[in-house]
């Protein structure tokens, strides 16, 4: 039978017991924690409780589990904690939740639902199109519960073409990936705005150049994200992935990409340690300390780097610059985010969607942004991080979504070796392109 969902679920009064029992149990270390609220269906079942709680759809008898991608300590896990308590409160509903962190997420989940274990729902990165039937359309769920009015279009349109149009996936914890910046560090170049465009950026690297500031630094994890948005400006987001999954090397805009690129390294914008950068160094001992200036990655970093920078590093942000001789400017962007969905084997979807729902709705939506460093998946939110906040226009008028330079993983090895030997001088333009054809077998 079906259930009128509700639009604004009240707020269930968290008490600091439970909050301190929460907090408590994301101390053990163990990839598996269970939470339940045994006492949920005492509490009474619709309208109010005893104390007069605003309730939500009775869910008394009904028990979930739920896998997530994340670990129990993390911040993301620490929030929906709370949420599945407050959640089982207003409903009565019993959760448990799994922390089975990202590993067991890829290596477990879809062997569990083969064998038709009870998971009823799960979270982890966005496009699930590889569980194929194994998780459920979530089109009538969104339309009865008026869930797309306060969701954000373009991330909606990505996630339905993850399974040929069809939402069988809810997209919440956004990113975005472009340029992040120092603003201490321009503002002591002498730098008053963002560059727009690709001679603006160069004008931006001789400037800091000039102060004795390394423009530029990146790391074998992140040297393909620059060049994937530079050949993206060129092809645009389909001509992106045709190129990379086609290896159409010989294409001239993968030339062009390479040569500007290559004039970087030439001009001594990059870091003299880009050779031999390996994951975090990059990240954690040059930008996040300050020493480095830009650095090509996603909105996800500033969590990644929290407990380095301080409260005191002053975060920009800006998207990747329009070049010459492209078709798109910063209205195309790499977004993307992680999502929640439904299986097949759920009796009671409407339970396990209303919880989705309270995850990326309101309060915990907002408390997820802020704990995780992240952007909030409803629209209608009225805070971003502050580390966050020149995202938000970028990420707001960004109409077109481009992917990356890896989505041909066969390559993926031979194009981040060459890369860092373009950006550290090592090989031209027209070399790249060389070993690329040759590394694809052309």
């Amino acid at each position: 039978m079906k259930r009128k969902f509700l639009q604004k679920v009240g707020v269930a009064v968290i008490s600091g017991a439970m909050i301190m029992s929460v907090l408590a149990g994301c101390g053990n270390n163990s990839a598996k924690e269970s939470t339940t609220a045994a006492q949920a269906s005492s509490e009474g079942t619709s309208g109010e409780s005893k104390d007069g709680e605003a309730k939500g759809p009775d869910y008394s008898g009904v028990k979930l589990v739920y896998w997530s991608n994340w670990e129990a300590t993390e911040p993301q896990g620490i929030v929906i904690a709370e949420a599945i308590k407050a959640y089982e409160k207003e409903t009565g509903v019993e959760i448990e939740v799994e922390f089975k962190g990202r590993k067991g997420i890829k290596e477990g989940l879809i062997p569990a639902l083969d064998a038709k274990q009870q998971v009823d729902f799960f979270d982890g990165q966005g496009n699930k199109s590889n569980y194929g039937d194994r998780i459920i359309s979530l089109e009538d769920l969104v339309k009865e519960s008026d869930y797309e009015s306060r969701s954000n279009p373009t991330m909606m349109k990505l996630f339905r073409s993850y399974n040929e149009g069809v939402l069988k996936e809810i997209p919440y914890q956004f990113k975005a990936n472009a340029y992040f910046y120092n603003k201490k560090l321009f503002k002591e170049a002498g730098i008053e705005k963002v560059p727009t465009n690709w001679d603006e950026f160069l004008a931006v690297c001789q400037k800091l150049k000039d102060a004795g500031i390394t423009p530029i630094t990146t790391d074998d994890a992140y040297v393909p994200q620059a060049f994937g948005m530079h050949l993206g400006r060129l092809v645009g987001s389909q001509g992106l992935k045709e190129t990379i999954n086609n290896n159409e090397w010989d294409r001239p805009e993968v030339l062009q990409t390479a040569n500007d690129l290559a004039e970087l390294a030439s001009k001594g914008y990059f870091s003299e340690l880009v050779a031999s950068n390996v994951f975090p160094t990059g990240q954690n001992t040059e930008f996040a300390t300050g020493k480095v200036a830009m650095y090509a990655v996603g909105t996800y970093v500033v969590n990644e780097v929290k407990n380095i920078t301080g409260p005191d590093f002053e975060w920009g942000f800006f998207g990747y610059p329009e070049v010459n001789n492209g078709i798109n400017g910063t209205e195309a962007m790499m977004i993307g985010g992680q999502s929640f969905a439904i299986t097949s084997v759920c009796k009671n979807k409407e339970a396990a969607f209303g919880f989705i729902e309270k995850m990326t709705r309101g309060e915990y939506d907002e408390k997820l942004a802020k704990e995780s460093i992240s952007l909030p998946a409803d629209s209608q939110n009225p805070s971003w991080p502050e580390q966050l906040a020149d995202v938000k226009p970028y990420f707001e008028n960004c109409t077109e979504i481009m992917g990356g330079a890896e989505s041909n993983p066969e390559i993926t090895p031979a194009l981040k070796e060459n890369l860092i030997k373009l950006y550290s001088g090592k090989i031209t333009g027209a070399e790249f392109v060389e070993n690329m054809k040759k590394a694809a077998g052309k």
